[in-house]
């Protein structure tokens, strides 16, 4: 698997999937015409990076947070108002912040005083969601033959950000066994959403044992007969690119279309 120093490169491959299904699932919905650049370049000097942004049809941008804890609450607070504040400027537009805490958190300030007004987020507390339920009522679709819909595998892509009694890596560990058995394109995006959770809150141990369990996955298979077939390196180099640039279809269609894997390493200065 690709080394993702970016933790959220692979979470990118499904940012479309994102947008259209998991936002709605989780109480942000709108209708959204752009993915816009999370790169803020006037402050890279700080290291200012926002996880997602979308354009609405309502011409105002919806930016969104994964927040893990809250034990820096205004400092995380005061980065998200930089953003905006940026944001804001560069665009012309309003920008509307939604800060999905994960299952430990079930509550925060959200707000934050700034002399002359208050600024505020929107908080989405993921806690109140149960991952064990989630997992029981799929197993059981499944034994009974029922095939998963849009929404199914959007709740299983954020399983591991919700409360309950299992570990984040158990969740996750358990979504990707789930997903094995699925083949199909949509499993490979909440293949991808799952590995970017894993490489954003686990590591060590923990972290390997999810990406010996991604290599196992059609995605993982895919990537390394990839690698295999161009040369390590190259395979390496175009898949990371792709990623990087959330090109998932392209990544999808590369490992079959060979005319279409050299086509890539043109455009992309791979020798």
């Amino acid at each position: 698997m690709p080394n993702a120093k970016h933790e959220d490169a692979l979470l990118k491959m499904g940012v479309k999937y994102f947008q259209e299904h998991i936002l709605k699932l989780i109480g942000i919905d709108y209708t959204y015409e752009d993915i816009l650049p999370t790169e803020l370049i006037e402050l890279t000097i700080n290291e200012l990076y926002m996880d997602f942004t979308f354009k609405t049809t309502e011409d105002l941008y919806i930016h969104i947070e994964f927040q893990s804890t809250n034990s820096s609450e205004n400092k995380d607070l005061r980065r998200f108002h930089s953003y905006e504040a940026l944001f804001s400027h560069n665009t012309g537009k309003k920008v509307i912040t939604y800060v999905i805490y994960t299952g430990g958190i079930k509550k925060s300030k959200g707000k934050l005083d700034c002399g002359a007004y208050t600024y505020r987020v929107m908080p989405i507390y993921m806690g109140k969601k149960k991952a064990d339920k989630v997992f029981k009522r799929l197993r059981k679709k499944k034994a009974s033959g029922e095939p998963w819909d849009e929404s199914d595998f959007a709740q299983l892509s954020l399983t591991p950000l919700m409360g309950g009694k299992m570990t984040a890596k158990d969740k996750i560990k358990e979504g990707i066994l789930l997903l094995k058995q699925e083949n199909n394109e949509l499993s490979d995006k909440v293949t991808a959403i799952l590995y970017t959770l894993a490489d954003k809150f686990l590591t060590g141990e923990e972290l390997n044992e999810v990406k010996e369990a991604v290599t196992m996955t059609r995605l993982g298979q895919m990537i390394m007969d990839d690698g295999i077939e161009l040369g390590r390196k190259q395979g390496l180099a175009l898949t990371e690119k792709l990623l990087s640039a959330n090109r998932v279809e392209d990544c999808i269609r590369a490992t079959k279309d060979e005319e279409y894997r050299k086509q890539l390493m043109k455009e992309l200065g791979i020798k």
